[in-house]
């Protein structure tokens, strides 16, 4: 069971190494609450996908494609 939540849940370095952002940046949106949703385990953040693309999507700008 605790191999499929790792597949599932990425933690602030994964997800800064996708996006390319610095892990410093998601510090300060979780701070701010203007990240994506997170999970805290003990200390420490973890995201899960579906609330990424949820974050993603809510933060589309421009024309959709049709």
């Amino acid at each position: 069971m605790v191999r499929v939540m790792a597949n599932v849940l990425l933690d602030k370095h994964d997800l800064s190494e996708e996006w390319q952002i610095p892990e410093s940046t998601l510090d300060q949106w979780a701070y701010l609450g203007k990240g994506p949703a997170y999970i805290k385990i003990g200390r420490h953040r973890r995201y899960r996908r579906e609330d990424i693309e949820a974050w993603l999507d809510a933060n589309r700008h421009g024309q959709a494609e049709t």
